[in-house]
C-alpha cells in the first residue's frame, strides 16, 4: 500500500505521535520513512548589520532531532532517512513529497485555538489544498497523550 512515507518531524509531542504512527504504518507496509524538518527563515533569521543568517546552533539542534528520530525508527526495524530544508513548511513538504514520489505524508496535529490557527495558519490544512498523495494528520488520543515519551527517554531506556 505505502512504500514511501514522508514524515514532517520536529521532535515535539505531536511530532513524536506522528513518528509512532509512521513507524506502525512502515512496519505494516514495509515502507521507508523519510523524516523532514523545515526551518522557516522568516521565523528563524537573525539580522546583524544588514545581513541575515540562521544560527548554527539552531541548525544543529534540528539536525540532532532528525538523527534521533531516524535512530528510533532503525532500532524498531524500519528503513529511515532524514533531510533538513529551508522555506515555508507546507510548500517544502509538498515539494519533497513530489520529488521523492511519496505515497503518504504524515504530520502531527498541533492543538491550536481558533485565533492562533487563523493568525499562524495550519501546515496540515495547507498541505490538504494541494496534496500530491494521501495525508495522515496524526492526532494523539487522550490515552496515548501521556504515553509518548521524548526521544531522549527512549534512547536512555534502550540502553538499560
Amino acid at each position: 500500500m505505502y512504500r514511501k512515507i514522508l514524515l514532517a518531524y520536529d521532535g515535539s509531542p505531536d511530532g513524536r505521535e506522528a513518528l509512532a504512527q509512521a513507524e506502525t504504518l512502515a512496519h505494516a507496509c514495509g515502507a521507508t520513512v523519510h523524516l523532514l524538518a523545515i526551518i522557516d527563515p522568516s521565523e528563524s533569521m537573525l539580522i546583524v548589520e544588514a545581513m541575515s543568517f540562521i544560527p548554527d546552533n539552531e541548525r544543529s539542534a534540528i539536525q540532532s532531532v532528525l538523527d534521533e528520530g531516524v535512530k528510533h525508527l532503525r532500532r524498531a526495524g524500519c528503513l529511515a532517512t532524514n533531510e533538513l530544508k529551508y522555506g515555508r513548511p507546507a510548500e517544502q513538504i509538498v515539494l519533497s513529497a513530489r520529488e521523492m514520489g511519496a505515497d503518504l505524508i504524515v504530520v502531527g496535529h498541533r492543538d491550536q485555538g481558533t485565533l492562533a490557527r487563523w493568525l499562524n495558519g495550519s501546515v496540515g490544512e495547507s498541505i490538504l489544498h494541494q496534496p500530491p498523495c494521501s495525508v495522515l494528520v496524526a492526532v494523539r488520543s487522550e490515552q496515548r497523550a501521556n504515553n509518548v515519551p521524548p526521544i531522549r527517554q527512549l534512547k536512555a531506556g534502550a540502553k538499560g
